[in-house]
């Protein structure tokens, strides 16, 4: 009876020892395939926008938009001076 317990032991240990090993070579594949995919340069986006004149107008015009002179603008920014 305790030959039967060792062997079952035994079979305990040896698949869990294999089920580790399997583990860890399917994680380094992982990884490794992660690193080759972070290595290689990744294609610049492509972005393409196709907006008419016109409905740039009307997206515009649902605003009440107030068209501010640039020279006061520039002022705005500027620290007001002492005299």
């Amino acid at each position: 009876m305790t030959i039967e317990i060792t062997m079952y032991l035994l079979f305990l240990a040896v698949g869990f020892g294999l089920g580790v090993v399997v583990s860890l070579n399917v994680s380094a594949q992982r990884l490794e395939k992660r690193m080759q995919r972070l290595s290689e340069p990744a294609p610049p986006p492509h972005v393409e926008i196709n907006v008419s004149e016109d409905l740039v107008a009307r997206y515009l015009d649902s605003f009440d938009l107030v068209a501010i002179p640039k020279d006061l603008v520039v002022r705005a920014g500027q620290a007001p001076t002492r005299h």
